[in-house]
């Protein structure tokens, strides 16, 4: 006779949290060589990417 196990399958709180509350994130590929991978993980992989394109100002549109 099979018991069900009591291991695995969703729980209450599990899993990865959000980076704020109530924003969804979205994933986003990016091609680069293998060199500057290694960098983007010395300068602080994603955090990093976030914080600079938060500080980052927006381009002013040319006419």
């Amino acid at each position: 006779m099979d018991v069900p196990s009591k291991k695995g399958g969703a729980r209450a709180g599990s899993g990865r949290k959000p980076l704020q509350p109530g924003v969804t994130a979205v994933a986003v590929v990016v091609k680069m060589t293998a060199a500057q991978k290694e960098k983007l993980q010395r300068l602080g992989g994603a955090p990093w990417v976030r914080d600079s394109i938060d500080r980052a100002r927006e381009p002013t549109p040319k006419e």
